[in-house]
């Protein structure tokens, strides 16, 4: 019989919920610092499969196992999954002809998704017995799965990522002792709970994170002098600085450069670098030198004395040479409080005090809300070539938002520059042109949607033997001052990709190419932007804020040679991760399909449960659906708002849980139909203000920033609670045995919807997903409304 369950059990189960939500974060950390960003995403579908798969145990086995049990496995499963990941090496890069590997991920998944099976099952238990108050142990895992989201970032922040992963076990042992009703049981959990917080604080270093042996810092690692100087982990990024003296990181350096290159320690975030920290004073006679051999130093002879804003600036050698170049004052924007607090604090001096210099000052903000901020306007704005060299093939980063090179980005920045100011983009060459040719055409988007009628005239770009960068003035170039770029490029032996009064003889003297194709590139797009960038082989379309996705360049007629090529290249996923969320997308069908079929299944054979309508199938799919096409576009637009991706999805998460949770307790006060119609509504309201609402809270400090996200999350979150709830008891009176069938379609749906929802991002922007979550949710209403039918 159902029976409304006890105060102190919807307690132990917000407890185990938290958990299982604070393992979520914890282990997306965990994937995007060991192996990129593609595999963190992957914790989002196996999160909501394991639901499904719970459905599936519950109908085959209608009397779950106890509740102290399945908390005592959570926690188990958890330990076993931090040992899998740290001691089954996976190489993500050999899967393409080694099988092993394929088998090795395939246990990855299994580890990583065993908690949240258990905790799912758990919590499907509950909704079980429940029967009609079925809304008060949902709003219960709603509430306690919000909570801990703050408590990941503040464990990682506290602690170190093995440490945070270990709170995550002791939670869901405290939750067994809760649900245990004996006493020697109930002690030896609380006793066992102990212990494992005992390592959250003394974590031995066996249990560390093995990163794999492709990212930049574990190559760094294998110099043979290099040594880990430090190693520490934020709420939102984890920083490691390697000394060696194999380190030298001079992005675009003349070949004519005679300098000796200063010393340099290699910084990281989540693994991925460097970041040269530079051993080079300003006011040093070598800085002026080797200042005046980097392509940024055009700019700085241009525009003597600029005051000068840098983007982007990583661990400060684009300060250091803009500031022997000649620049009066630099603006540095903040994208990451502990690099700055490492360069500050324990490698002030290695980078010769640099934040000390009066000339410098930190911005509060990160880049886009400093280039939207009020203030005196700059000579110069520079996008900083901040990441290493990404060859276009691997396709790892192709999934990373980046709002720093889109349209609306560079329009910002062209705004902020003085009546004679310059606009100064660096990027990496690629063969074929990629990165480099997609900046240009951002950047003629930019100029274009600032009224700029002949782009030409203020445009310059020109290349060494690795990188390209462009510069666009506010006003026209005189003749003077291409002179003085044609002194700068026979100087450092820079090529010229393209100049307003360009003639062919210029072209291609010093880095001599077969075919100057960056220059035949540039000088189409200028052309015709359409036709061109229609044309290339790779996607060059310029990056919006609606569709961040700088790095995303696959085309769908790439396909043939990418698989042409599958494992005879050392690049992964051959040429785009968009073939990793198509594989992903294959996979959480294959599962999703029949964990969401099995259920009723069973049901049809077993007697004395009535079925249900399809309706009721289509009801709960559409929530399923809905819920993720809501979520993953919202994570990732925030991300522009609150500047960094782990903290977007965080509070997005923690608002539209914590949102739900009480949706769904006072869901049997609220009216289905009108409630569903209301969250259409509102997330048809939301895809059209958040551009403008995002852009005008940007220059805020972050207390007026989180204010406004959680103002306009909590209500979409709310209404989104209460459709599930208010559907179990709808489908409690009809069917009560169907409760399972129920919660396995939900979770089946929304492993598919995840990945589906990523996809329709990148192809058609945030905006259309959300459409598409309201429209989910307007076939809910559709299926609600036949059921007295």
């Amino acid at each position: 019989m159902p029976r409304p369950p006890s105060p102190v059990d919807l307690f132990a189960l917000a407890l185990l919920s938290a958990a299982t939500l604070a393992f979520e974060v914890v282990l997306t950390r965990f994937f995007a610092i060991q192996q990129f960003h593609h595999f963190a995403f992957v914790v989002i579908s196996l999160g909501v499969m394991g639901s499904a798969a719970s459905g599936l145990l519950l109908a085959l086995r209608p009397r779950h196992p106890p509740l102290e049990s399945l908390s005592l496995a959570f926690a188990l499963s958890v330990a076993l999954a931090d040992l899998t990941i740290n001691f089954l090496p996976f190489d993500s890069y050999a899967i393409a002809w080694d099988p092993r590997q394929l088998f090795i991920l395939i246990n990855y998944f299994l580890a990583a998704g065993a908690p949240f099976l258990l905790s799912g099952w758990t919590v499907g238990a509950f909704l079980v017995n429940a029967g009609p108050s079925a809304h008060r142990p949902y709003a219960a895992n709603l509430i306690g799965s919000a909570l801990g989201l703050p408590l990941a970032l503040a464990s990682m922040e506290l602690l170190n990522g093995a440490g945070a992963i270990w709170l995550t076990a002791a939670l869901g042992l405290l939750s067994a002792a809760l649900f245990s009703q004996r006493r020697l049981a109930r002690y030896s959990l609380a006793l066992l709970a102990a212990f494992a917080l005992l390592l959250t604080f003394r974590t031995p270093s066996a249990l560390t994170l093995r990163l794999s042996p492709y990212k930049p810092l574990s190559a760094a690692l294998l110099a043979p002098d290099a040594r880990l100087g430090l190693s520490r982990w934020g709420a939102t990024a984890r920083v490691d600085v390697v000394e060696s003296g194999s380190t030298h990181v001079f992005p675009g350096l003349s070949l004519n450069a005679d300098v000796e290159l200063p010393r340099q320690v290699a910084l990281f975030v989540d693994g991925d670098g460097p970041l040269p920290i530079t051993a080079l004073s300003p006011e040093d006679p070598a800085a002026a030198e080797l200042a005046a051999s980097m392509p940024t130093a055009l700019a700085y002879q241009l525009r003597p004395g600029a005051r000068a804003l840098i983007l982007d600036a990583g661990a400060g050698l684009e300060a250091v040479l803009a500031l022997a170049a000649g620049a009066d004052h630099i603006d540095l924007s903040n994208e990451e409080p502990l690099v700055r607090e490492t360069l500050v604090g324990s490698y002030a001096g290695p980078s010769q005090w640099l934040f000390r210099d009066p000339r410098l000052t930190l911005l509060p903000q990160a880049a886009r809300g400093a280039l939207r901020s009020d203030g005196e306007p700059y000579d110069i704005i520079q996008f900083a070539l901040r990441d290493a060299f990404r060859p276009v093939t691997s396709g790892a980063f192709s999934l990373n938002e980046n709002f720093l090179f889109t349209v609306e980005s560079m329009a910002d920045a062209y705004r902020r520059l003085r009546a004679d100011g310059l606009l100064v983009i660096t990027r990496w060459l690629g063969n074929p042109p990629s990165e480099s040719a997609k900046a240009w055409a951002t950047l003629l988007g930019a100029l274009d949607a600032e009224g700029v009628a002949e782009p030409a005239a203020h445009l310059i770009a020109f290349r060494s033997m690795r990188t390209a960068t462009m510069i666009a003035a506010r006003r026209p170039l005189s003749a003077g001052e291409l002179a003085t770029v044609r002194a700068f490029l026979h100087a450092n032996g820079f090529d010229p990709i393209f100049l307003p009064d360009l003639t062919p003889g210029e072209l291609n003297r010093s880095n001599i190419l077969p075919q100057d194709i960056y220059h035949e590139l540039f000088a189409a797009v200028m052309r015709d932007p359409k036709t061109a960038i229609a044309e290339n082989g790779f996607n060059l379309q310029p990056s919006t804020d609606n569709q961040p996705f700088f790095f995303h360049f696959f085309r769908w007629r790439q396909t043939s040679e990418v698989l042409a090529t599958l494992g005879l290249t050392w690049q992964p996923f051959g040429g785009s991760g968009y073939l990793t969320l198509l594989l992903l997308l294959a996979v959480m069908l294959l599962f999703a399909v029949p964990l969401a079929v099995a259920p009723a299944l069973v049901f049809r054979r077993r007697r004395g449960i009535r079925p249900v309508s399809g309706r009721f199938a289509l009801f709960f799919l559409c929530l399923g659906a809905g819920y993720l096409f809501v979520e993953v576009p919202l994570i990732q637009r925030f991300t522009l708002l609150l500047e960094r991706p782990s903290l977007s999805f965080s509070l997005v998460l923690f608002c539209l849980l914590l949102g739900s949770g009480f949706g769904s307790l006072l869901s049997p006060r609220l009216e289905l139909r009108r409630s569903l119609a209301s969250l259409v509504g509102m997330l048809c309201l939301s895809a059209a203000l958040l551009p403008a609402l995002t852009r005008w809270a940007l220059p805020w400090a972050w207390p007026g920033r989180f204010a406004l996200a959680a103002l306009l999350l909590l209500p979409s979150g709310f209404l989104m609670g209460v459709p599930f709830a208010s559907g179990l008891h709808k489908l409690v009176s009809r069917s009560p045995g169907s409760v399972p069938w129920a919660w396995a379609i939900n979770g089946a749906v929304s492993g598919v919807s995840g990945v589906a929802a990523a996809m329709v991002s990148l192809d058609l922007g945030f905006a259309a997903t959300l459409v598409f979550g309201a429209l989910a949710y307007a076939g809910a209403w559709i299926a609600a409304r036949t059921w007295g039918r």
